[in-house]
C-alpha cells in the first residue's frame, strides 16, 4: 500500500516535473522518434493544454537523449477511452512505426496513451512484439525492467481510475440538474406548435405526406425557415417530438467524458 501511494505521489507530480525532465543527463541513443499529444476536448484543443507543451516537452526530452523526432502527431478532442486504432493520430504513428519508419513513439504521460488498463498494456505489448519501443517520460523504463513494468501498470490504473471518477462526477451531476428541474439535452429546433400538430395528426391515423402538406397549410415554417414541408422532414419532426418526450422523462445518454 505504501509503495503504490509513493507511486501516486509521484504522478500528481508529473506535469510540475516535465519541464525539468531535459536537465536530467540520459545517454545519448540514436534514435528516430514520434512525438504523440493528445488532448480529449475541444476546448483543452482550443486552449492549447496543451498539445503544444506536450510536443514541446518531448522535443526537449529527446533533444536530451539525442533522439530525432521525425514526427509530432496529435489527437485532438478525443478521448482516451477511444480504442487506440480508432484513433487517426496514433493510428497512422502505429503504421509508420510497424512500417519501419521510426524506432519510438514518445508520449508524455500514460494517460496520453489510453485512459483503459488493459488498453495501455496491450499498446505495450504490441511495440514490444512488433520490435519498436513506446516511452513516456512518466514512466521512462517503460517495460525494459521489473521496476519500469511496475510503475507503467501502476500509472495504467491510476488513468482508468480517474476516468471513472470524471465519468461517475458527470453523472451525479446531470442527475442532481434533472432533480432540480433542468431539461437536458440538445434544444430541439423544430418549433413546438409543429411538433403538437403532427404528433395529433399521425395519432388519427394521417400520412407523412398529409401531415406535411397539414403544416404547410397552417402556414408553419420549418427549422431552416423554409415554408415548404417534405414527407421526410415530416418524419424527422416526429422524431425529435418523441425524443423531446423522453428527454423529459429520462436521463439522456452519457457519452465519452474520459480524459
Amino acid at each position: 500500500m505504501e509503495l503504490l501511494q509513493t507511486f501516486m505521489c509521484k504522478h500528481s507530480f508529473a506535469d510540475a516535473m516535465l519541464p525539468f525532465v531535459h536537465e536530467r543527463t540520459y545517454p545519448m541513443e540514436a534514435k528516430q522518434v514520434i512525438s504523440y499529444a493528445r488532448v480529449s476536448t475541444g476546448t483543452q484543443a482550443a486552449s492549447g493544454l496543451s498539445i503544444d507543451a506536450q510536443h514541446r516537452a518531448i522535443t526537449e526530452a529527446a533533444a536530451a537523449r539525442g533522439w530525432r523526432v521525425i514526427e509530432c502527431v496529435t489527437d485532438e478532442a478525443i478521448s482516451g477511452a477511444v480504442p487506440v486504432d480508432e484513433r487517426p493520430g496514433l493510428r497512422a504513428a502505429l503504421a509508420r512505426l510497424e512500417h519501419g519508419d521510426a524506432d519510438a513513439l514518445v508520449a508524455t504521460r500514460i494517460d496520453r496513451l489510453a485512459r483503459d488498463t488493459l488498453e495501455t498494456l496491450l499498446l505495450f505489448d504490441r511495440a514490444e512484439r512488433l520490435g519498436w519501443e513506446l516511452i513516456t517520460l512518466d514512466a521512462p523504463e517503460g517495460t525494459k525492467t521489473h521496476d519500469g513494468r511496475l510503475l507503467v501498470g501502476i500509472l495504467a490504473v491510476i488513468a482508468a481510475h480517474e476516468a471513472g471518477s470524471a465519468r461517475a462526477r458527470t453523472i451525479a451531476a446531470l442527475q442532481s440538474a434533472q432533480r432540480n428541474g433542468k431539461q437536458l439535452g440538445r434544444p430541439s429546433r423544430q418549433p413546438e406548435e409543429a411538433r403538437t400538430l403532427a404528433r395529433q395528426l399521425h395519432a388519427e391515423g394521417y400520412s407523412l405526406r398529409e401531415i406535411a402538406a397539414a403544416l404547410e397549410v397552417a402556414g408553419i415554417l420549418t427549422a431552416t425557415g423554409k415554408t415548404t414541408w417534405h414527407h421526410s422532414s415530416a418524419a424527422a419532426l416526429l422524431k425529435s417530438g418523441q425524443d423531446h418526450i423522453r428527454q423529459t422523462n429520462e436521463l439522456p445518454t452519457i457519452g465519452n467524458v474520459s480524459a
